[in-house]
């Protein structure tokens, strides 16, 4: 049986049950711009039929499955937003796409040291993970105002354990903790990525610079550009570096 979290994939990719070979799908409505508060469960009737216990017994709504009224506002939201979602599908990468190649040049034309966390192309546009090396993510997340990212999933925001896709993708524990996601949407502007980077490449600079750990790589770098190398010894002082 194929179960599939779609989430974050309605709205974002062509999602065809049959061809994928899906049983049983599951949507939410805030995560394409529809009201909170509501989702739906595509259950497979037939070659093969999925049977499902009851989540919540009572009245025999959906067909047994989750008893109980259901807000028609949120139900009749969910579905503009669904036809919405296949309407703009195009345009919003176009549109996300663009932001995020801002988004990344610009981080990466001003604070050095950065690695991008996925491949950068087998992704959704609208997603970038960054990692900046020597700040811890939670660091900057705590000093950057007004600017909505997060260094992991909403899921997960209360834990401080580094994020386990990142882990799972082969990113290190201590490049994992120094990683930050940014998520664009259908409704943000350019002049929100440019103010995102300006603030962001602000306290980068500023937490960097209260690094021990940056000030000696720093250190390190500048003497072997100088043609001295870390290990050698220089009026008896060994240079020493860890």
């Amino acid at each position: 049986m194929c179960v599939a979290d779609a989430a974050q994939g309605a709205g974002k990719l062509p999602i065809d049950v049959d061809e994928m070979g899906i049983d049983l799908l599951s949507l939410s409505s805030h995560k394409i711009y529809g009201p909170k508060g509501i989702g739906a469960l595509f259950v497979r009737a037939k070659n093969p039929r999925v049977r499902l216990q009851p989540l919540i017994d009572g009245g025999g709504q959906e067909r047994g499955l989750r008893s109980g009224t259901l807000a028609t506002p949120l139900c009749v939201g969910f579905g503009a937003a669904c036809e919405l979602a296949e309407k703009e599908m195009e345009n919003d990468r176009r549109h996300v796409s663009r932001l995020a190649r801002l988004l990344l040049d610009s981080v990466r034309e001003q604070i050095p040291d950065i690695e991008v966390n996925g491949s950068l192309t087998s992704r959704y546009p609208g997603n970038l993970n960054i990692s900046f090396t020597f700040v811890e993510g939670e660091s900057v997340l705590m000093s950057i105002r007004d600017v909505a990212i997060s260094s992991g999933s909403a899921c997960t925001s209360a834990s401080l354990e580094p994020s386990y896709v990142l882990r799972a993708l082969g990113v290190g524990e201590e490049v994992a903790h120094t990683s930050l996601r940014f998520g664009i949407g259908r409704f943000t502007r350019e002049e929100d990525v440019r103010q995102c980077v300006e603030r962001l490449v602000k306290q980068i600079h500023r937490l960097r610079e209260l690094s021990p750990l940056y000030e000696m790589e720093m250190a390190k770098r500048k003497a072997l550009a100088s043609g001295v190398c870390p290990n050698d010894e220089t009026d008896g002082n060994a240079l020493i570096w860890t």
